[in-house]
């Protein structure tokens, strides 16, 4: 069935139907869009005008308010950890600088480590040979005065009543001589030492050797020159047997023989000669030289490294030691150093073993700043320890609560020191909450349920975690669960 065609009229051509919806279907999408349009600008132009006074209001603060916490009731310990170093206590470097003479050769030649008795990290006690050195031993010896001189028969010092001391201890020496005086039972001693050792006693040498000759000698002629004024017949006597028999001519009759003066001067002669003789055997013999012995403050001692192998010249030390046990010290942060204190428990633990140590706080040092000026700012010029870095420190001695093991020399160990624990559980408050008076009055400030405040008196404990101890002054109240002011 066709579709009839729109028919034309006199005022001009048809228009079809579906072209005149489509065209009222625009006009109301543009007038929806224009009424959005306008709505949204009225709305932006509505918050960009404001009154004087709300302009006012809007400029005000916000009305004040306190932030508050809860007085609690618990248990207060502050826990400092901290970094240290286990070092030896004293290091002793052993380098012989001559060879002593000795039944076995005149010394003198240049030392030449010719044997290692010990190697690094061994442990060493009294009367052990460390070392040769141009075949002559070294010895350790327990004693707080260095050698410092060889000890030589006829002498006197501290350091000969040490060693007397000590060879008495080793069951060589039984008394005899003055206190500090090297005399005949010391030489005798020194020998007794040697012997034991396997080695040829030192000696003070030839000089000494020499001397001894020599005043021997002396002694010799002065005993005859007596014996030959006793044997001298007097005036006018009879030439005696000897005389005759040994061909000497017979003083002439009546010459004086110079009697009993020059006897008695002979015989003077003799006894000044004898004691020469006596001073010169007392410096000779056996001797304990400097370069054989090493005296040590404390045994066992600990071998800390050696320098040297067989055939070196000794042109520095052989090897060195360490005694007097272990040191820690630690590197406080300069804030935590007030809250330590002497005789705090301390934990030390070595995380290359895991062993945990139990030990104290020995004591706390003075601020040390590394490489500064001394005196600069009242801290110490120290360089820096190992692993201290450059910053501001305190050094803290941790004292063992039994004698550390030499294994931990060098190692790099945590220190943990719970600076101060309250004897169970305080009142306590946030450390913001706490205020000082300039009449040194320390307080906090209790806010009420209804808002009101009043001021409590507290004095201050232990201070941890943000928290501080306090304690009500007398007549004052304060109960766990009130709420305190910490800020504004």
């Amino acid at each position: 069935m066709e579709t009839p065609e729109p028919e034309a009229t006199a005022a001009g051509p048809a228009t079809p139907a579906g072209s005149t919806a489509r065209r009222r279907r625009r006009l109301i999408i543009v007038i929806a869009l224009a009424a959005a349009v306008t709505a949204g600008g009225g709305m932006w132009a509505a918050t960009l005008i404001r009154s004087p006074e709300q302009a006012a209001a809007d400029a005000k603060a916000p009305p004040a308010s306190v932030l508050t916490a809860p007085v609690v009731q618990r248990v207060l310990s502050n826990t400092t950890v901290l970094r240290g170093v286990f070092t030896a206590g004293q290091s002793f470097p052993v380098q012989p600088g001559a060879v002593s003479a000795s039944a076995g050769g005149p010394g003198g030649s240049p030392p030449i480590v010719t044997s290692l008795k010990v190697g690094s990290g061994d442990a060493v006690n009294s009367g052990q040979v460390l070392a040769e050195v141009s075949g002559r031993p070294v010895i350790a010896l327990p004693g707080a005065t260095p050698a410092y001189r060889d000890m030589a028969p006829g002498e006197t010092g501290g350091d000969i009543g040490q060693l007397q001391d000590v060879l008495r201890g080793m069951g060589y020496y039984s008394g005899g001589d003055d206190k500090g005086y090297f005399g005949a039972s010391t030489k005798t001693a020194v020998t007794k030492l040697y012997q034991k050792l396997g080695y040829p006693v030192p000696t003070t040498g030839d000089q000494s050797a020499a001397a001894v000759r020599t005043a021997q000698q002396a002694v010799d002629q002065a005993r005859q020159a007596v014996q030959d004024l006793e044997n001298q017949p007097s005036p006018g006597s009879e030439p005696t047997a000897a005389a005759t028999k040994s061909g000497a001519p017979a003083p002439a009759a009546g010459a004086p023989a110079g009697g009993a003066a020059a006897l008695a001067r002979a015989r003077a002669d003799l006894t000044a000669k004898q004691q020469e003789l006596a001073r010169a055997q007392a410096k000779d013999g056996p001797q304990l030289p400097a370069a054989e012995v090493v005296f040590l403050p404390a045994l066992p001692a600990r071998v800390g490294s050696v320098g040297a192998k067989v055939g070196d010249k000794v042109t520095a030390p052989v090897l060195t030691l360490t005694a007097g046990g272990l040191n820690l010290t630690g590197h406080l942060l300069p804030s935590d150093a007030p809250l330590v204190k002497p005789g705090m428990n301390v934990t030390v633990l070595s995380e290359t073993t895991g062993i945990q140590l139990p030990a104290k706080v020995g004591s706390v040092g003075a601020l040390v700043t590394p490489g500064s000026p001394a005196g600069g700012g009242g801290a110490s010029a120290a360089p820096a320890a190992p692993g201290a870095g450059t910053d501001p420190y305190v050094p803290l001695v941790v004292t063992p609560d039994a004698p550390w093991d030499p294994a931990l020399e060098g190692q790099d160990v945590r220190i943990t020191v719970v600076a101060a624990s309250t004897q169970g559980e305080v009142l306590a408050v946030p450390s913001s909450a706490i205020s000082s008076g300039v009449d040194g009055r320390t307080s906090v400030s209790v806010a009420g349920p209804d808002g009101a405040r009043r001021a409590v008196d507290v004095t201050a404990g232990v201070a941890a975690d943000g928290f501080v101890e306090v304690k009500p002054a007398a007549g004052a109240e304060l109960k766990a669960g009130e709420q305190v002011v910490v800020g504004r």
